[in-house]
């Protein structure tokens, strides 16, 4: 914990007019995969967090890799920091064409990309302003609906 890292899974529990939600917020390091194989093997739903700045990482590869082998049904990639890149479409699409190459070795039948900045809300809860090239729903929408 020290080093600012997750080790356990964190359930957190909430719920929306239309849904109720457990999040398992599971660790990303290597080291505790098991802890993340551990939080996803009852989910529904995988929301695999990419950083707009550093791109898909090993471990956003490895983990779209064991959500598969779960075969969790829908899987979201969801483009993290986009105020740090000033909400770049180009920034975005470049994630996105390389994830894309990626995951059509795996066997992902729902594949989802969401831009947002969690930090300032966007596309978290309501659609953002900030990204008006983006022509989807917000993240929270999306997982009522899914």
């Amino acid at each position: 914990r020290e080093q600012g890292i997750t080790i356990d899974v964190a359930y957190r529990y909430f719920a929306t007019r239309k849904r109720k939600f457990i999040i398992a917020d599971t660790p990303g390091h290597i080291q505790y995969t098991r802890n993340m194989v551990t939080g996803a093997s009852t989910a529904d739903v995988a929301i695999v967090l990419i950083d707009a700045r550093k791109g898909v990482l090993e471990q956003s590869r490895r983990h779209a890799f064991l959500a598969s082998l779960l075969r969790i049904p829908h899987l979201v990639l969801a483009v993290n920091k986009m105020d740090l890149v000033d909400y770049s479409e180009e920034r975005f699409n470049e994630i996105k064409d390389e994830f894309r190459n990626f995951a059509a070795k795996l066997d992902v039948t729902d594949l989802t990309f969401i831009p947002v900045s969690a930090l300032h809300g966007d596309n978290i809860v309501n659609r953002s302003e900030n990204m008006a090239w983006y022509g989807g729903s917000s993240l929270l929408h999306h997982l009522e609906e899914v």
